[in-house]
């Protein structure tokens, strides 16, 4: 069976926003006071500012220092934790500095249901989440609207994360009632974006276009979009809660109950505020027991608000997760529920007939030669060294005279003569007793010599809002992104937003 991370098929027209940072920043992460793990996507706001940033998978984040006037404070806030209140005039400017949140949980049976619901009996996991998806339209805002975020898309492959794209937006969204992607009013601007340099770069990963470059094991994306902002947002089940999604939620406003059982796991609390925790799992029945589907809810019970959607796709087959998806919303002062962040990413691979590799090499024993064929035309600049290529027989290096390209797929490695009086004496009548190393070969488009079977990784997509402007429309002085074509190709805006900074994955940051 196949599944599908999302449905989308209709034709677009084009309808693409920028920041100053500063280079030296507060650099923070974000513990449980009582396991010391790291506290993923917890909220960070500037205490009486209508700005903040939310920490990274790993409880990072950072402040630019230029950005902190004497006696700014922030809040640090996560469902299930008490919010800390910390001064940044005591914090060190060099080194990590250390949040830690304490834990405020209590168990479901131990609170009492109170807000605006009349009736005390103890609603089942599946009557919270019906009356949740029921009361979307009540809760998320249906007027126009719009936010500032830091959005960033990036590979992770070993651990280790490549073509870190990343930029400021402004994202412009006519209300619930509106389709987030056919709306031609539902549009973002780009404000600054930008390939950091600091993280590797690797042109073959960089490909976006699934099943051609890169594959999703057993699956498919369902559409031909090659802009990872607006994949992003099609994987959002609360914004696009009355039309289609991805597996096995479908559409969350029909589907989602039908598709999955769901349990009770107690109450969490966000200072005061009480939060239903519920967990679920796709029925059996859909999954075929070739994947895993489940996840969790966060859901208030003062109006059964939908505050968190975690859910993950796990392939039983592969043993790996397939993808998840995390969305957080967040309170605003009017009432209504806005978009805090969301995340995305999937597992994808790249096999060996799509990377550069050596499809042939022969020993020519005429003129000495050792002929090596490419299956793509590779830049010159890797045979200028002769250290670049080494050739052996046996276990004996053979010296190399110099190395020629005979045509842009083609070398011809021609050996010294004392290689050719050891290769005379020796029967050559076994091939197999050669072999060549290759090193610091590219293809045209820069991607490396790679022998490997295939790529494996995981495609991330990431926003993280810093504003909300409740009862904003679009303004039509701006360039908007093209939701179908790259990022890469949108125009910026140019206009001064130097209340947002990058939030860029912090390499140096450990445990």
């Amino acid at each position: 069976m196949r599944f599908v991370l999302l449905t989308l098929f209709f034709s677009f027209f084009s309808i693409s926003f920028a920041s100053a940072q500063g280079n030296a920043h507060f650099v923070f992460k974000v513990f449980d006071a009582e396991t010391k793990q790291a506290i993923p996507y917890a909220t960070i706001r500037f205490e009486g500012r209508n700005t903040g940033l939310i920490a990274n998978i790993d409880g990072d984040f950072k402040i630019p220092i230029s950005y902190v006037e004497n006696k700014d404070v922030i809040l640090v806030s996560c469902i299930g934790y008490s919010t800390k209140r910390v001064a940044l005039e005591s914090l060190k400017r060099k080194g990590l500095n250390i949040i830690y949140l304490s834990p405020k949980i209590e168990d479901l049976g131990q609170v009492v249901i109170k807000g605006n619901i009349k009736k005390q009996r103890e609603l089942s996991a599946k009557q919270i989440v019906k009356k949740a998806i029921k009361a979307i339209e009540i809760n998320y805002p249906v007027d126009p609207f719009s936010y500032v975020a830091y959005y960033r898309d990036y590979q992770m492959v070993d651990q280790k994360y490549t073509n870190l794209n990343e930029g400021i937006i402004e994202v412009f969204d006519q209300g619930f009632q509106s389709h987030k992607i056919k709306d031609s009013l539902n549009t973002t601007a780009l404000y600054k974006y930008a390939l950091n340099t600091q993280f590797s770069q690797d042109t073959l990963l960089s490909n976006s276009i699934y099943n051609q470059a890169k594959d999703i094991r057993d699956g498919t994306l369902g559409s031909t979009i090659n802009n990872e902002l607006t994949i992003l947002n099609l994987h959002n089940p609360i914004r696009n809660y009355s039309f289609g999604s991805f597996s096995y939620v479908y559409t969350f406003k029909k589907n989602f109950v039908r598709n999955h059982n769901f349990f009770s796991e107690g109450t969490l609390f966000l200072d005061d505020e009480e939060f239903y925790k519920i967990r679920f799992s796709a029925k059996n029945v859909l999954t075929d027991y070739a994947y895993s589907a489940y996840g969790h809810l966060y859901i208030s019970k003062e109006d059964f608000s939908i505050h968190n959607f975690d859910y993950e796709l796990y392939s039983t087959s592969f043993e790996k997760s397939v993808f998840t998806v995390n969305v957080e919303y967040k309170k605003h002062e009017n009432g209504k529920m806005y978009l805090n962040y969301i995340s995305f990413n999937n597992n994808f691979y790249v096999s060996k007939k799509d990377v550069l590799r050596i499809e042939s090499s022969k020993y020519n024993k005429n003129d000495n030669t050792f002929i090596v064929k490419f299956n793509r035309a590779i830049k010159l600049k890797a045979i200028e060294k002769r250290s670049n290529v080494k050739v052996y027989y046996r276990d004996r290096k053979l010296a190399i005279n110099k190395i020629a390209m005979t045509n842009p797929k083609t070398i011809i490695v021609h050996l010294k003569e004392k290689a050719y009086d050891y290769l005379i004496q020796q029967r050559l009548d076994e091939e197999s007793l050669f072999s060549i190393e290759v090193r610091n070969f590219e293809d045209a488009s820069g991607s490396d010599l790679i022998e490997d079977v295939t790529i494996d990784g995981y495609q991330f997509r990431e926003l993280f809002v810093q504003s909300v402007f409740p009862n904003k429309k679009v303004e039509g002085d701006l360039f908007f992104v093209n939701k179908v074509k790259s990022l890469q190709e949108a125009t910026l805006n140019n206009l001064d937003v130097s209340d947002y900074w990058m939030n860029s994955p912090l390499k140096t940051t450990n445990n």
